[in-house]
């Protein structure tokens, strides 16, 4: 790191440094007096109705693939990446953006791990990690209006985002440059864990995002992050576990719908997977199991979970895969197997993060090289 990045976050105001807008300092102590003690509700196991959805169910790749015109045009890619499911539900992802690798070192940037997108599809907020399993972090906002606007409609400008960002490593960046990459605010750098949670809840405008240790009954964390500042301002200590002493991990994955309720899902077994419902402040967390849960999965890889407005769906995502059950039935426990929708890919990607817009419009990340991609159905 660059002595000058530090004297910069060491300021508390927001400052452009060069191109960069630098949110805030490095965060001191975040507000964490909050306990939820039991933040799963109780539940009758034998009550708990099973969808016989059709398995579509994808292996994690023994190893994950880079993209084909990464691969071919190295980092600054010209054309889109193109992907079209071979199975289950028609499908198709297509590039929308190449996200920076490199922006103060090489590839700091590479391995982003969750995205939001906010309900107007302006804004991006991806959260980042400094080393792959590591817990260190960060969250950039994208000004996705501002970056198109100036990339214009021409495939050929895609690369134009890295190639700013890559010069502005060397402290080469050019005016042009420079204005482009004011669409990136990169927040402090802290302790986020894995990260694969990242959710945005747009009753109330909140990110937040959960921290877990993976292992059943452990407190974990809830913390919610300033939009201005992109750092964590509050954070709630739960645990998942009711009196009747069912015990689960805290989840690593995070949704809200319209109405400002959470969701996570959650594995059972080899090949099941179940879905919980609940609230989440900085006042507490509290889940409830909903009791229809999928016998099938969309594959091996846990990796996220979205909420579509636009057709009150809820997205199970896994590498080339995702599976969504309408919310309106699931809170009824009338989904049928028909009422299941999957589509898998042939990629052998590793999908980061899904999210919506409000009219619809799906965005998923994925690395190797780090993009974000339109989801269209």
């Amino acid at each position: 790191m660059k002595a000058s990045r530090v004297m910069w976050k060491a300021l508390a105001m927001v400052l452009v440094t060069g191109a960069f807008a630098v949110m805030g300092m490095t965060p001191r102590s975040v507000q964490g007096a909050v306990h939820t003690k039991y933040a799963l509700g109780n539940y009758q196991a034998k009550k708990l109705k099973v969808i016989k959805n059709k398995n579509y169910f994808v292996s994690r790749p023994r190893v994950y693939a880079t993209s084909a015109t990464y691969r071919r045009e190295g980092t600054f890619q010209t054309k889109p990446d193109i992907y079209h499911s071979v199975r289950g539900k028609r499908a198709t992802l297509k590039t929308s953006l190449y996200l920076p690798v490199t922006v103060h070192h090489s590839g700091d940037w590479a391995d982003p791990q969750s995205v939001v997108v906010t309900p107007d599809g302006k804004t991006a907020y991806i959260a980042y990690l400094k080393s792959s399993g590591g817990t260190r972090g960060w969250i950039v906002k994208y000004d996705l209006n501002k970056i198109h606007r100036a990339l214009g409609s021409k495939t050929s400008n895609m690369d134009l985002l890295r190639r700013a960002s890559n010069a502005y490593s060397k402290g080469r960046a050019t005016s042009q440059q420079r204005k482009l990459l004011a669409g990136v605010h990169e927040g402090p750098t802290f302790t986020i864990g894995h990260c694969q949670s990242l959710a945005y809840n747009p009753k109330n405008k909140q990110l937040w995002f959960t921290k877990t240790t993976g292992k059943a009954g452990r407190y974990g964390d809830a913390v919610k992050v300033s939009l201005k500042t992109l750092k964590p301002t509050n954070k709630v200590a739960y645990r998942l576990v009711n009196k009747h002493g069912v015990r689960i991990a805290v989840n690593s994955n995070l949704t809200f719908d319209s109405h400002g309720r959470a969701y996570f899902s959650s594995y059972s077994g080899k090949h099941a997977v179940r879905i919980y419902q609940g609230t989440m402040s900085t006042k507490g967390v509290h889940f409830n199991l909903l009791m229809q849960s999928l016998a099938n999965r969309p594959g091996q890889t846990h990796q996220a979970i979205a909420y579509n407005s636009h057709n009150d769906r809820l997205y199970l995502v896994s590498d080339d895969s995702l599976s969504s059950v309408p919310v309106k039935k699931l809170l009824k426990r009338r989904v049928k197997p028909k009422d299941v929708q999957a589509s898998v890919f042939a990629s052998h990607r590793e999908f980061e993060g899904l999210s919506f817009a409000k009219n619809g419009q799906g965005y998923l990340a994925m690395n190797r090289g780090a993009e974000l991609l339109k989801l269209s159905f």
